[in-house]
């Protein structure tokens, strides 16, 4: 989740750079900017989500025989990002669910919930304001007056243009072009756009770069409007003392409406692009900009969200979706440990709980009936077919050694499976014969006796590593039972006279060991 989330964020980067780009090779060309950053904002929104999970089917007019492969979007990607980010996703298809993601959908659902609970409380108030200010006319234009609001335009279904009571006494050339303005942004539908905008951010709002594209759009905005005021005839010079003078009689700010006052900053910028002149090279420049925007936006579309599919892997074939289908589902591997598995493009995502070894899903693409290679790893995924054409086993193998072979379930007791694993690390209850496990690990006798036979032919392949590893620990001082971590394993803290290590291990009904994992 946190990775999707950074993903996201660096998606809206690259898009609010290509933005920045857009915008000022518009200006060269006093061209409006307000869309390049509601396109920005829309982009933001739409492209993570899609890249992520979209896939699509080509037409298969000019192919004969099989259905074309479908294109996954996210395996047309081309830029990975930074490995540093990728542990810190936190998703874990285990039966006890991630926490911390857990809190993030949770908190990202509130502020959505919040910021579109602010917008309708925002049109209520406005509504309330309203009913105190007066009806008036002001150069043959009907506007409403209010005592220290303004000018603006404000509401969303019925817009209406709302000036300050000062202005009433106002040169009519300043009334004039303060109603120009305001009348611009009517007739350019701008109350609409900021709501919007305001609705494509209570999507995302806890995405810092889209708060920026959306206050980039406001500026562009009040920009565009300007720029028609003086198309439409009012003279530059007197339009910017108009600005200047609403400007030092700053009236209090109508939020999330289109206004004609702005910070005193941001008012110098709009004199200064009103005021400049095209230069000769506008056309060369503008070009230039627009080459370095698309760079920018496609660079945004070729990041590869988290999680994405590992490399090709070589004689890999294409099943129909129906096939596949044949496939998915769950298989048992012990009490609180299944395999789930689910359809994703021309492949199968292998998804093992409560196994350290499989700490994520595993996906896998075909190699012709029933056979699955293991993208990243040197694995293939075997199916036993019944009768009916439909999957009853699932037999895992790597280099040539069964590593597991599990029988399929239906949902019900997969399940069971997992509110058992959920159970079990939310009563931090070690397992019957645990400590008498540990204590035989301890001794690290030779013979592997007490322990399964997977373990024992691991360790004995270990054996000089592990050896050194325990020297430079130094004898045993003392152990603490921990907890129970998110895979089922009961874990330890063992003091040693030259370090701490950290042991989790899991032990069959029987008392065998048969699994351990230890680390400094």
């Amino acid at each position: 989740m946190i990775a999707w989330m950074i993903y996201a964020t660096l998606v809206a980067l690259a898009l609010g750079a290509a933005a920045f780009t857009a915008e000022r090779a518009a200006r060269v060309r006093r061209r409006a900017t307000r869309w390049v950053w509601l396109i920005a904002m829309l982009g933001s929104l739409a492209l993570p989500a899609l890249i992520s999970s979209v896939t699509l089917r080509l037409p298969g007019m000019l192919q004969s025989g099989a259905m074309p492969p479908p294109v996954v979007l996210r395996d047309v990607t081309s830029i990975p990002m930074p490995a540093l980010l990728m542990p810190l996703d936190g998703s874990q298809p285990y039966g006890a669910p991630d926490p911390v993601a857990m809190w993030l959908r949770t908190g990202w659902l509130v502020l959505s919930v919040l910021a579109l609970c602010a917008l309708l409380v925002g049109a209520a108030l406005l509504q309330r304001r309203k009913r105190g200010w007066r009806e008036a006319t002001m150069c043959g234009e009907h506007v409403l007056v209010a005592a220290d609001a303004g000018p603006a335009v404000a509401g969303l279904w019925q817009p209406r243009i709302v000036v300050p009571a000062w202005l009433l006494q106002a040169s009519e050339q300043q009334q004039r072009d303060v109603l120009a303005h305001e009348r611009s942004h009517l007739e350019a539908g701008d109350p609409r756009l900021i709501a919007l905008a305001v609705t494509l951010l209570a999507l995302m709002p806890w995405n810092p770069l889209l708060w920026w594209q959306f206050h980039r759009l406001r500026r562009a905005i009040e920009v565009d409007c300007d720029a028609r005021v003086l198309r439409g005839g009012r003279d530059p010079v007197a339009y910017c003392e108009t600005l200047l003078h609403v400007g030092q009689c700053q009236s209090s700010r109508i939020g999330l409406v289109p206004a004609m006052s702005e910070s005193g900053s941001f008012l110098e910028q709009r004199i200064k692009l009103m005021l400049t002149r095209r230069n000769k090279w506008a056309g060369v420049s503008a070009l230039v900009l627009v080459c370095a925007s698309l760079g920018m936006t496609v660079f945004a579309a070729q990041v590869t969200p988290p999680g994405g599919a590992a490399p090709e892997v070589k004689d890999a074939v294409t099943l129909p979706p129906t096939v596949l289908d044949r496939y998915v589902g769950f298989y048992k591997i012990g009490a609180i440990s299944r395999v789930a598995v689910t359809r994703s493009g021309n492949g199968l995502v292998i998804a093992i709980s409560a196994q350290m070894a499989a700490p994520r899903p595993f996906y896998a693409v075909p190699l012709g009936a029933d056979r699955f290679a293991v993208q990243g790893k040197p694995a293939i995924a075997h199916f036993v077919m019944d009768a009916s054409g439909h999957a009853q086993r699932m037999v895992l193998e790597m280099h040539g050694e069964t590593v597991l072979d599990t029988q399929r379930i239906d949902a019900t007791e997969a399940g069971r499976i997992d509110a058992a694993l959920a159970k079990r690390i939310r009563d931090e209850q070690p397992y019957p014969g645990s400590l008498k496990a540990l204590q035989l690990l301890l001794r690290d006798p030779v013979d592997g006796a007490g322990m399964s036979k997977d373990l024992a032919k691991i360790r004995q392949k270990q054996r000089t590593s592990r050896e050194q590893y325990l020297a430079e620990l130094g004898p045993v001082l003392s152990y603490t039972f921990t907890g129970v971590n998110q895979y089922g394993d009961d874990v330890y803290s063992v003091k040693h006279a030259h370090g701490t290590e950290t042991i989790a291990l899991v032990v069959d009904p029987d008392g065998t060991l048969a699994r351990a994992f230890r680390h400094r």
